[in-house]
């Protein structure tokens, strides 16, 4: 007798199992519909999951529904994908949000692949219709999530009109109760996207999807206003997309609704403006693709010039709204340019925000610091659009991290911001703003005197001011030293602070400092070559091991010591601390790149590295080697690297040091073939 997986699987699915057996076999339903084949599938298995699904609990009807998304192939691909929709039907009726959220993403999936013929026209339309007249509002939430994706796959503009009355009926009806408007208002961005992409797309945004729009754009409750404004959003993104006439006429019927939301008592409606404010600049700016210069003036003056709606969000008393604004300030810059933002109201209110009192060193408006390092990544970020946005940007940012007795939290996230917009590959920075007679000069000298302040200082800074400040005159140097053009002379006197404030913060007393130094070493041994890392680093870095009072006491017996204090207080940095760094150091430089000269010296130092009494100092030190070991020549690699690694591999007393050991031998194995 065959083994009838159908009556298996009903027995799982027996209320008396536990839910951990029901929920297992739920998990394997794929795997029993594909040995049941496309006919058992609709006969007996579908028939199945809909007696079950009413008396069910949600985490299995969460689990079967996001599992019914992937039924289309098995229930006799996409002719017969809309059997499945009866299912789905059921869940939408369940009690718990996510089921019914994860029933109308199936739904969604289902509708996508499946087949438009008459018999799934049919049953989707009735499944939307029956949901969307339920008697109970969680059918109404779920029923609006539906539209879109149908109205996107259906290929006749008879059933697309049916759909959108059945959508006006569901979102205008004068009874509904909040939680269903907050649902409809929200669908409506992806019901307009939907439309956008369907013919007839403009009168349908302007005369049917507007029309309702509007209404949610007034409706007395905040939450359902908010969700409105989304969906203009999405609306303006959509219409603007078809083409650039309809992106004029688009630009006619939406602007005045986007300076109604800016004026709306609820912050959070203004908040949720502001969020897409980027994203309805990117889409009015096509409304002059083809060259209108009238058209061009209305959108800029519109979105950046004064009076415009970011201009209330500025000065909004509600930090969020302030926040957003901050956001797309970057967002605007990309769509409309540098000239035209640079005598726009956006840079101008960025200044205002990014001050700070000379006096009392406190930001002249109240700001709190996220949003004051939100303002000046924006103006960093704006730089890189034309020479006219860095003349009118750069001495703010300086003079920000100029200002005496300015707390360090706030010097900190200003050096972090510079960093962010100095390593950025989509906004390339100019490196020349910070010389001389660039529009950020001082700069430099001001990140110097960060680098070299200490905790002997009368006023000593935070040590992260320390490393960040290490960082960026890392980051600034190595960019003039990677320009094609000749170096100017000026960079010569810099680049021998940058070694010294190198030799400095490799030797600082703060570990993470340490750790800050080396990570810079790789980007300027890119810019300046390994010689000048050798000479004005390393090198230095070796003295200051060597001249340390326990050199000479390195051997793995206890007893050859001195006996002193092993406590290192203070600022002094212990022998195993100098040795980790330089290990750390070597570990970041070695590359294929590196000369046989090179290659052997570091060996040297990596063999007595590996017989320090120090476990760290002997993990890091092995760490190194590996790497050497997978770039030395063979005479280096077997006469030296490879038995050192070998005996710590066998012989060491940490299991750690030994085990890293074993894994660098398994990796030479496997690529080498040693």
């Amino acid at each position: 007798m065959a083994f009838d997986e159908i009556a298996f699987m009903e027995a799982q699915m027996d209320k008396n199992n536990p839910r951990s057996v029901r929920l297992e076999a739920i998990n394997k339903i794929n795997d029993v519909a594909a040995k049941c084949g496309p006919e058992k599938v609709q006969t007996d298995l579908i028939p199945l999951i809909c007696k079950l699904i009413p008396e069910e609990e949600d985490e299995i009807l969460y689990n079967l529904a996001k599992r019914l998304g992937e039924f289309v192939d098995l229930v006799g691909g996409p002719t017969n994908g809309y059997l499945l929709l009866q299912c789905l039907e059921l869940m939408c009726d369940a009690e718990e949000t996510v089921v019914r959220d994860q029933a109308a993403s199936s739904f969604d999936m289902i509708v996508e692949r499946m087949e438009w013929n008459s018999e799934a026209k049919e049953k989707c339309l009735s499944m939307i219709k029956n949901l969307s007249g339920g008697d109970w509002f969680t059918k109404k939430v779920v029923a609006a999530k539906l539209y879109s994706q149908s109205y996107l796959r259906c290929d006749d503009e008879p059933y697309r009109e049916q759909l959108r009355a059945e959508f006006k009926k569901l979102a205008e009806g004068k009874d509904e109760l909040p939680m269903v408007k907050r649902s409809c208002a929200s669908c409506l961005k992806d019901l307009a996207s939907a439309a956008a992409q369907t013919e007839n797309a403009t009168a349908v945004l302007r005369d049917d999807i507007m029309g309702t729009l509007q209404i949610y754009l007034k409706d007395k409750d905040s939450s359902v206003r908010v969700n409105a404004t989304s969906s203009l959003v999405g609306l303006i993104e959509g219409w603007c997309g078809i083409d650039e006439d309809s992106a004029k006429m688009c630009f006619v019927f939406t602007h005045p609704f986007v300076i109604d939301a800016m004026k709306d008592d609820s912050w959070r409606v203004r908040h949720a403006l502001m969020k897409g404010y980027g994203t309805i600049a990117q889409a009015y700016v096509k409304s002059y693709a083809g060259g209108d210069a009238e058209q061009q003036a209305k959108v800029e003056k519109f979105l950046v010039k004064e009076e415009a709606p970011i201009e209330d969000a500025f000065c909004d008393p509600e930090t969020e709204v302030r926040m957003a604004a901050v956001k797309a300030s970057t967002v605007l810059g990309d769509a409309l340019g540098g000239d035209c933002l640079k005598d726009s109201v956006v840079i101008d209110h960025l200044k205002k925000l990014g001050e700070i009192d000379q006096n009392t060193a406190e930001f002249k408006y109240e700001l709190s610091l996220n949003v004051f390092i939100a303002v000046i990544e924006a103006l960093i970020e704006l730089m890189p659009l034309g020479p006219d946005m860095v003349d009118k940007i750069g001495d703010s940012i300086t003079a920000s991290l100029s200002s005496n007795h300015v707390d360090d939290t706030v010097i900190i996230g200003i050096m972090r911001a510079l960093e962010k917009g100095m390593k950025s590959e989509e906004r390339p920075m100019d490196f020349a703003v910070f010389g001389p007679e660039g529009s950020m000069a001082g700069l430099l000298d001001t990140v110097v005197n960060f680098q070299t302040a200490t905790a002997d200082d009368e006023d000593p800074r935070d040590w992260r001011v320390r490393k960040n400040a290490m960082t960026l005159f890392s980051i600034i140097m190595a960019g003039y030293g990677k320009t094609e053009n000749a170096a100017p002379e000026w960079l010569e006197g810099y680049k021998g602070q940058l070694g010294q404030s190198m030799r400095k913060a490799l030797g600082d007393h703060i570990a993470q400092v340490r750790v800050g130094a080396v990570e810079c070493l790789p980007r300027l041994n890119g810019a300046f070559g390994l010689p000048w890392v050798k000479s004005e680093c390393l090198a230095h870095m070796r003295q200051a091991i060597e001249g340390d009072e326990y050199y000479n006491y390195q051997s793995k017996d206890a007893t050859d010591k001195p006996d002193k204090p092993g406590l290192r207080l203070g600022t002094v940095v212990a022998l195993h601390s100098k040795w980790i760094a330089y290990f750390e150091s070597l570990g970041k430089l070695i590359t294929e790149q590196i000369d046989s000269e090179t290659a052997k010296e570091w060996a040297e130092v990596l063999l007595q590295g590996v017989e320090v009494p120090t476990a760290n100092v002997r993990f890091n030190a092995i760490f190194a080697m590996g790497k050497l070991a997978t770039v030395a020549d063979d005479d280096l690699l077997q006469k030296s690297l490879k038995p050192a690694i070998e005996m710590m591999a066998n012989e060491d007393v940490d299991e750690d040091c030994k085990y890293f050991a074993k894994t660098q031998l398994e990796v030479l194995e496997s690529t080498s073939g040693y």
